[in-house]
């Protein structure tokens, strides 16, 4: 019925024809008008379409009155339906939810759905989500509805003007479907609208009168798309447009400057991310604009002109990361946040004074910055691992500075200039990855976080290694002695940390997991202070009777702090012990590791006298196997060889008889011929 109606709309002088063929026949009954079938045809189209509209009308109350026998579907029973906290939880919001899950018949004829009963009058939020919907209808009147996402659907296409009948609508997403095209008619009656979320589809161009009837807009996502270019006359009517998403299409070229458009001046937030453009020019943007967050990151720019970013007189934060980058350009004096991370700078931009954040990693910087050139007594962070720095010799003082990554760099040893005197508030110092042989801090430094994995060229921590590290209190709880934590894992060659490593120190929390360690020594810190735990997992450890105190103290206290730091705790040696999870002794009452069955010392080489008491009862088995066996074959032996003499006995008594035999017979034979002779 809803195709004829819009059919009806658009196509008047064509049903005109149609229905003066076809439907001429009951016109006359329709309109209880006496007149033959010739006269309705012969009747001009300018008279039958008035006639044709009368009939239309009782075929629509017709049509009308069947679809009110059709049963609607009511989403509270088939959906779930719930009152929960707005968004920014000033007052309940009504959210229905009608995900894959529920199963729901005809929900692709969105004018059949019913909406729930709203007694108290909250607003509505409704999600359709993973439905499979390819087409989206018309929506049953509410006034209620202020939040509609039809989002990971397959709508293609859509009915003219879906939403007239939900004139408050204020957030509309539409994201992963498959929408290829827009038209005017899409948004016609959504004016108040100020969310509209068009991510993920396909579209491959924006016509400047897609979005002529919205008005309101503050927020527009068109981000993961097929747009190769976006007209900005498509944004003259968002007079209130803050935030515009185009991340992830084909963007070439950014020449905002030479649109005059009153959309782009009161925009804050723009993201150009994901795309392909090459160059930053001075026509990148416009004058006078108020850009706050620009991202550019993930594109191939090589080129960015001197003054190209000094028309955005209000930018606070700037993200250039991963990109072709190679020489530097001037920086508008707003600027706060610098991402220039994963590029190919040689040389230090030119920094404003009121910089807090900067992200120089993996760039290819030999030398640190100029202290005459610079003022960071705003700085916060500093991020320039990843570069091929080999001297950080810091003079001018960082007061504000609290994370400092220097690592993956080719500094030989921890630099003299890391000192609380330098960086009065560093809470986090990140040296991973260094070429460090030596580790030993020079001056005092005061931290919450030490970071210094992948140091392959460590073998031993030294004694008096830390000794200089102090914990920093923390905002919340104040400690009588504060701690801080260390991680020094991933070290392949470090076999060793001396007992004096951490003399004057107390840790929060200690990560020695993946190195080379075979023995923990008891006096090495205080351990019962690891309120966090401690990580020693994939070590090669050698579960003696020198590692039985891990058993007793360490072992319950990481079990009731952090029992997933046990999963891989494991003996390396000695044989009996290979493989074993050190929880396999929990809450054993023996000495474990000094027991005789397991000792050390049946793997060594001893003496040629071995006191019995030392003999392990494994031995005693074996050598009682090995004697039993001895014992009877043996006695098989013996009785083989008396069985064998006695059957030759026999044989030889039982030849002698049979000769003897053979003698008496042989003996008579003679007498009978000695008488033959005689006669």
């Amino acid at each position: 019925m809803l195709f004829l109606k819009v059919w009806w709309a658009l196509n008047p002088r064509y049903l005109c024809v149609t229905f003066s063929k076809v439907y001429a026949p009951i016109t006359p009954i329709i309109l209880s008008v006496h007149f033959d079938y010739n006269f309705a045809a012969d009747v001009s189209c300018e008279k039958m379409r008035a006639l044709v509209h009368l009939a239309f009308v009782f075929l629509i109350y017709h049509a009308s009155a069947q679809e009110s026998e059709v049963k609607l579907i009511k989403l509270c029973t088939h959906c779930t339906c719930s009152e929960i906290p707005d968004v920014d939880g000033t007052h309940l919001v009504l959210n229905i939810l009608c995900s894959e899950l529920d199963k729901v018949d005809d929900l692709a004829d969105l004018d059949k759905i019913q909406w729930p009963d709203n007694p108290n009058g909250l607003k509505i939020s409704a999600t359709f989500e993973g439905l499979g919907l390819t087409t989206l209808g018309k929506l049953p009147p509410n006034s209620q509805v202020e939040t509609l996402r039809f989002s990971n659907n397959a709508i293609s296409t859509y009915w003219p003007d879906p939403f007239s009948d939900v004139p408050n609508l204020k957030i509309l997403s539409f994201t992963q479907n498959d929408l290829a095209e827009l038209t005017p008619d899409l948004f016609t009656n959504v004016k108040v609208v100020e969310d509209l979320d068009l991510s993920y589809n396909k579209l491959t161009h924006i016509s400047p009168l897609d979005f002529k009837h919205i008005q309101r807009v503050k927020k527009l996502n068109l981000q993961s798309n097929s747009l190769k270019k976006f007209p900005t006359e498509a944004l003259q009517s968002m007079n209130l447009l803050e935030d515009i998403d185009l991340g992830k299409n084909g963007i070439v070229d950014v020449l905002l400057r030479r649109a005059n458009n009153i959309g782009l001046k009161g925009v804050k937030r723009l993201n150009l991310s994901g795309n392909k453009i090459r160059s930053i020019v001075k026509d990148s943007f416009p004058d006078s604009n108020y850009i706050e967050l620009l991202d550019l990151s993930n594109n191939v720019i090589e080129v960015v002109e001197e003054e190209a970013f000094l028309t955005c007189t209000s930018l606070r934060e700037l993200n250039l990361a991963q990109n072709n980058i190679t020489f530097t350009f001037a920086l508008p004096a707003s600027l706060q946040i610098a991402i220039l991370r994963i590029n190919t700078l040689y040389h230090w931009p030119r920094f404003p004074s009121n910089i807090t954040y900067i992200d120089l990693s993996y760039n290819r910087l030999s030398a640190l910055y100029e202290d005459r050139d610079v003022n960071f007594d705003n700085l916060e962070v500093l991020n320039i691992g990843g570069n091929q720095i080999k001297d950080f010799d810091v003079q001018s003082k960082l007061p504000k500075l609290f994370s400092l990554d220097i690592s993956y760099n080719i500094i030989p040893e921890v630099p003299a200039s890391i000192s609380s005197q330098i960086f009065p508030n560093l809470e986090e110092l990140r040296l991973d990855g260094n070429p460090i042989e030596s580790v030993y801090f020079k001056n005092i430094i005061s931290l919450k976080n030490l970071y210094m994995n992948d140091m392959n060229r460590l073998f031993v921590v030294e004694d008096k290694a830390f000794s200089n590290v102090i914990g920093r209190p923390g905002d919340e709880i104040v400690y009588e002695k504060t701690c801080f934590s260390l991680y020094l894992s991933n070290c392949a060659s470090l076999h060793e940390i001396q007992e004096g490593a951490f003399d004057g120190t107390n840790l929060c929390m200690l990560d020695i997991s993946k190195n080379n360690l075979t023995r923990l020594s008891r006096t090495l810190l205080e351990w019962r202070s690891l309120n966090e735990g401690a990580n020693l997992q994939f070590n090669p450890w050698h579960c003696s009777c020198d590692m039985q105190w891990v058993l007793e103290d360490l072992l319950p206290q990481m079990y009731k702090s952090n029992s997933l730091l046990l999963s891989e705790f494991r003996c390396a040696s000695p044989r009996p012990y290979e493989g074993l999870r050190l929880v396999h002794w929990y809450n054993w009452t023996e000495q474990a590791m000094c027991a005789d069955v397991y000792g050390s010392d049946n793997y060594q080489i001893a003496p040629s006298t071995i006191k019995s008491s030392q003999i392990s009862s494994l031995t005693l088995i074996l050598a009682g196997c090995i004697i039993a066996a001895l014992l009877i074959a043996t006695a098989l032996s013996v009785y083989l060889i008396r069985n064998r003499r006695r059957h030759r006995v026999r044989q030889a008594a039982l030849k002698r008889k049979r000769q003897s035999a053979l003698d008496v017979r042989e003996a008579n034979g003679h007498e009978q011929f000695s008488a033959l002779d005689k006669v």
